[in-house]
């Protein structure tokens, strides 16, 4: 979800004079690893995520979730996984540990974004008077039956005092222009609908809100759900 709270500052940009980019690329030494460009902004440096960065991240995440009144929303840490699960029925008698919440010992954002198989990619938003991160954007590749090869931006947040310094126009620059090295056909992401100021910068860019126009709604089944649905049982079970 994109989030760029209440306040981004303009209302929408209408004209935009993006900084001149670096000629140099910044890799994060993975094997096949993207090269990108580094994005200079006054006071800013706006470049791919590396492992260093997932426990600023973390912390940026939460700080989201509290702004948005969800504190409890985020369920990963950076130096571990914190799981909450309500006990499925269909799993009553095999997997009664689910009522409790579970810990793991391993770096959910480090294994997933740099582990053997990458979940997800992205950029963070260096302050150079603050030197640390203050802003991120995630996003991953994923795959259209329609169109073939597209990108989903899952997240963006921007600290609120570091907003209105073309760090979000910036973001969706450099995220396009990892999306066209892959030759993606499409971008997705989703909104809050009362989030106003970013409903106008997503229509400034674009962007076309597909539940309006074309009738499309987001689903979501949680782990426990998963769990329901990965049972054998659940074939002969189930009644539509």
């Amino acid at each position: 979800m994109i989030n760029f709270l209440r306040s981004f500052g303009q209302r929408a940009f209408r004209t935009i004079n993006l900084p001149t980019v670096q000629s140099n690329l910044y890799s994060t030494g993975l094997p096949n690893d993207r090269k990108l460009p580094v994005l200079k902004l006054d006071g800013y440096t706006l470049r791919k995520v590396v492992k260093q960065d997932c426990e600023a991240i973390h912390h940026l995440v939460q700080e989201l979730a509290n702004c948005l009144n969800m504190p409890d929303a985020p369920q990963i840490s950076a130096k571990g996984m914190l799981v909450s699960y309500h006990k499925p029925k269909l799993l009553k008698s095999r997997l009664k540990f689910y009522d409790y919440l579970i810990t793991t010992d391993f770096s959910a954002l480090e294994a997933d974004g740099f582990g053997s198989r990458r979940f997800y990619e992205g950029f963070v938003a260096e302050s150079h008077k603050l030197k640390q991160v203050v802003g991120y954007a995630i996003y991953y590749f994923s795959y259209s039956t329609w169109q073939g090869k597209s990108l989903y931006m899952e997240d963006m947040y921007i600290c609120p005092e570091d907003r209105k310094n073309r760090i979000a126009i910036s973001f969706f620059h450099l995220i396009s222009q990892a999306a066209l090295a892959e030759n993606c056909m499409r971008m997705n992401f989703c909104g809050l609908k009362d989030n106003k100021p970013a409903v106008e910068l997503f229509q400034s860019l674009g962007a076309d809100n597909l539940t309006l126009k074309e009738g499309w709604h987001y689903y979501r089944i949680p782990r426990h759900g998963i769990e329901e649905l990965a049972q054998p049982s659940i074939i002969t079970k189930f009644n539509p």
